[in-house]
């Protein structure tokens, strides 16, 4: 005689193995965690400017310049820049999976577009490791201006189809209050991260051509903006991804529920 298959829970016991054990808000991790880079950005900015101020402002000029860039604050705090790149590591591995699900059941024909967005987001994150890798190599370094410029291109084109694709969802269907929310800071985000890219790449050759006084300080400042704008456009992942949640329980192990 065959053993009954139990298709209703009969017990309590049941009940209880089919309940989550383990309930972790995928917003709130996301949230947390990508918090942390521009709070850090600005505490390495104050600190380099107050105890590193003349090596980290130094250039090849010699002219007035009142900031240090981002690669000079890299270089100067060394292990605070690797520490945070390889903690935001398994979250932008986490978001690369997420974002890989959203895209297969919102864009389910787009396959072409769907891959350029990860991979140009998985080839910045890849840049990201290398620059923490290399922080201690001077900006006039061949290896050093590869890796800047792949974590430039890669962002410039992953925030663009991204925003793009996301923009072209929410104004063709209706969406949630959460996801609306997210497209409004985008935007802004957007705006902020091509205008700064603008000023940035106009101060530089002000500076590197001609030795303009205060044209590095412009540069870097346009730096810090595409910078915190980049990490602001990723931690409004934890805006779309608001009603999800990593669960564990006895019988699925773990698994995704949306609320």
């Amino acid at each position: 005689m065959s053993d009954t298959v139990k298709l209703l829970p009969c017990s309590t016991k049941d009940l209880s193995s089919q309940a989550p054990v383990l309930r972790i808000s995928i917003a709130r991790l996301l949230l947390v965690g990508f918090a942390v880079p521009p709070f850090v950005l600005a505490y390495m900015i104050v600190k380099v400017m107050l105890t590193d101020f003349e090596h980290a402002t130094y250039t090849d000029c010699r002219v007035l310049n009142a900031l240090p860039s981002v690669s000079a604050i890299s270089r100067s705090q060394q292990l605070g820049w690797k520490l945070v790149t390889w903690m935001l590591l398994p979250l932008r591995a986490l978001i690369i999976v997420l974002y890989w699900r959203y895209y297969r059941k919102v864009f389910r024909r787009a396959y072409m577009l769907q891959w350029l967005i990860l991979f140009l987001f998985l080839y910045e994150t890849l840049s990201t490791v290398f620059m923490a890798r290399w922080t201690h190599i001077s900006g006039d370094e061949s290896i050093h201006m590869i890796v800047v410029c792949s974590i430039w291109l890669a962002s410039f084109g992953y925030i663009g189809a991204s925003f793009l694709c996301f923009k072209r969802h929410c104004t063709r269907f209706a969406v949630e209050p959460h996801q609306q929310l997210s497209y409004l800071l985008k935007r802004k985000l957007v705006i902020f991260y091509y205008s700064g890219t603008l000023a940035m790449w106009c101060c530089y050759p002000l500076h590197t051509m001609f030795c303009l006084p205060l044209a590095y300080t412009g540069f870097a400042l346009a730096e810090y903006v595409v910078s915190w704008s980049l990490m602001g456009y990723l931690w409004t992942s934890a805006i779309d991804f608001y009603p999800l949640y990593l669960c564990r329980n006895e019988q699925r192990g773990f698994f995704l529920i949306s609320t």
